[in-house]
């Protein structure tokens, strides 16, 4: 568990260096443009304008998920490998399409049901409105936590416990959610990346994960400019069809699950290296 816990460190410092280095860099611009003004620096700092701007937010996340996979590499938490992509696996991924989608769905029902506090709501609107916010939403942050939470957290886990698979998908999905902070996300980024780990291990691979999770982050996006915060596609149908819906895309994910639990199988080939 010390890597584990050392890599989470390791992952909320770059962001914390990142956003810190943003700043300051935005504080630099502005600097420039009000000729060096104190008083006017000195009001955009207490009042948020530069730590709350979207575009500095998304440049801070993006370089801090950047700085953390060449870490990854680098010290050779994970590697590349190119033999789940060279095997006949385009079936895998197509299923897992409407497979994590189904769940994403489901998933956001019982967000909505459970109705916790959504901290960082207006942030993620501003970012799906910026083009480095939509760059980092959408492709970078999806990519750097399967590399670094089904990749290196949950390869290791694996490799620790041995003949208990079922405690590593957990306890990296668990620590996956709780990573988040935020209430509204916590309880269904948990159960996102539990089913995400399970994919990892039938698989052996994170790109299934990589795939779904792109899909995911980047459908919040659309829905978020087409609809706002708290809006579907579904939901544009009315309340009697999004009952339709939620009866179909449950069997989209049973169906979905019983092709992919029959067309993969754990190796238990895992090393403390995790190819990805």
């Amino acid at each position: 568990m010390k890597r584990t816990i050392k890599l989470v460190i390791y992952y909320f410092l770059y962001q914390l260096l990142f956003t810190v280095v943003v700043m300051f860099g935005a504080l630099l611009v502005e600097a420039t443009k009000s000729g060096g003004d104190l008083e006017v620096l000195v009001a955009a700092v207490r009042s948020g304008a530069i730590s709350s701007d979207p575009v500095v937010v998304a440049l801070g996340t993006l370089l801090a998920a950047l700085m953390m996979l060449w870490h990854l590499f680098h010290f050779k938490y994970i590697t590349f490998s190119t033999v789940y992509l060279k095997k006949q696996n385009l079936a895998v991924l197509l299923v897992c399409i409407p497979f994590i989608y189904s769940l994403m769905y489901l998933g956001s029902l019982l967000m909505e049901a459970v109705n916790l506090p959504n901290l960082l709501e207006d942030t993620f609107m501003d970012m799906s409105h910026s083009f480095w916010g939509i760059i980092s939403i959408a492709l970078v942050a999806p990519v750097l936590e399967e590399c670094l939470f089904r990749g290196a957290i949950e390869g290791h886990l694996l490799t620790l416990w041995k003949g208990k698979p079922w405690a590593a998908i957990v306890v990296s999905g668990l620590i996956f959610g709780i990573i988040h902070l935020n209430p509204a996300q916590m309880l269904y980024a948990s159960i996102i990346g539990i089913v995400l780990g399970w994919l990892r291990w039938r698989t052996g691979s994170v790109v299934p994960g990589i795939v779904g999770h792109i899909l995911n982050n980047s459908l919040a996006v659309i829905f978020m400019r087409l609809y706002g915060a708290d809006g579907s596609f579904e939901e544009s149908f009315g309340e009697t069809s999004q009952l339709w819906f939620t009866i179909g895309y449950a069997i989209i994910l049973v169906v979905c699950f019983a092709f992919l639990h029959k067309k993969t199988a754990p190796s238990g080939n895992f090393s403390e290296v995790s190819d990805v």
